[in-house]
């Protein structure tokens, strides 16, 4: 018996939060979370109780999960009345084919990048300690700062951009570039099951360049080098944290099994926090659009950066904002 469908998305809370009719469309993952706090919840009151009520609750939270289980299902498919298909998931008709677009020459475009990536980044590393000067502490933190900021801002651009706009067809970037982002919104935690070449192989791509130019300048050892050590280290700080934006955020939608170290810099939000990206997964999908820490997303969305782009931008192409997202979102078939 499906439950009735839940009422309609509001808007954002004061604050960033959604409200309740915002939790309600966010999808399964909300859900999911809902039963992670149950299951820690009963883990604690089994540690108290006796053998007893530990079997109890055993049955308590199996018929919990069952209920959610059917929660989850309801929802899903509350976005097609007639039953034709799934509104989220691996099931949904169009994340079927967005997943079987992934072919061998862009997987063997992501190994080349992660690997030319991650040498240059080793190299660089161990270059740079040498310029370090410690008159240079203050402009160094800042710089690395700044370029922490900067990848932030850079991943909601990039974001947004392929969220926002483009097709699938597009030659070349359609399939090899924005197809990932139309996947991610009908099934949201594809990522979580993508390896680790999948998941960071574009951005390695797009830091290779500005990691090779550094490597150039690092081994040229020119005399000019020691001054400009806190410039390298805002871009080796924006190359870092630009490549790991994706692995951050598949961080952001994995509930279980995750290292300690990467939960508490997401509780603290060094990272990008698994709460703070729900918000950009409320449909349709227009706000909260970066994912390295998160930390601009409050402010861009209260001077209505993304939503003054969308206005030029339409009125100077015609073209309607996430189009073609919701062209796929509404696939059944």
């Amino acid at each position: 018996m499906l439950l009735p469908p839940p009422p309609p998305p509001s808007s954002l809370l004061p604050g960033g939060a959604p409200g309740a009719g915002a939790r309600a469309m966010a999808g399964p993952e909300l859900q999911d979370e809902a039963g992670l706090r149950e299951q820690q919840d009963e883990g604690g009151e089994r540690g108290r109780g006796g053998a007893t009520a530990e079997c109890a609750r055993g049955r308590a939270a199996v018929a919990s999960r069952a209920v959610s289980e059917a929660e989850a299902a309801a929802s899903a498919a509350q976005g097609d009345p007639d039953g034709a298909g799934p509104r989220w998931g691996a099931q949904h008709a169009g994340a079927r084919e967005l997943a079987e677009l992934y072919s061998p020459g862009k997987r063997l475009q992501e190994w080349i990048s992660v690997i030319l990536c991650f040498s240059l980044m080793s190299f660089n590393f161990y270059h740079l300690l040498f310029c370090l000067r410690l008159e240079h502490a203050f402009s160094i933190i800042f710089g690395i700062f700044a370029g922490i900021i900067t990848a932030d801002f850079a991943s909601g651009l990039v974001h947004w951009g392929a969220d926002t706009w483009g097709s699938v067809d597009l030659p070349i970037v359609g399939k090899a570039f924005i197809r990932p982002f139309r996947e991610h919104h009908i099934d949201p935690t594809a990522i979580t099951r993508h390896d680790f070449i999948e998941t960071n192989g574009d951005n390695c791509m797009l830091t290779v360049v500005p990691l090779a130019n550094m490597a150039y300048k690092l081994v040229s050892l020119s005399p000019a080098l020691h001054q400009s050590c806190p410039w390298e280290c805002y871009v080796f700080a924006l190359a870092i944290f630009g490549t790991l934006t994706n692995q951050i955020h598949k961080w952001s939608h994995t509930y279980f099994g995750l290292p300690r170290w990467v939960i508490f810099l997401q509780d603290w939000h060094v990272i990008l926090p698994r709460k703070h990206h729900r918000i950009h997964h409320v449909s349709p999908h227009e706000t909260y659009f970066c994912i390295t820490t998160g930390w601009l997303n409050y402010p861009l969305e209260k001077i209505r950066f993304w939503r003054f782009l969308e206005i030029i931008i339409q009125g100077l192409t015609g073209e309607k904002p996430r189009a073609d997202d919701m062209k796929w979102a509404q696939k059944i078939k």
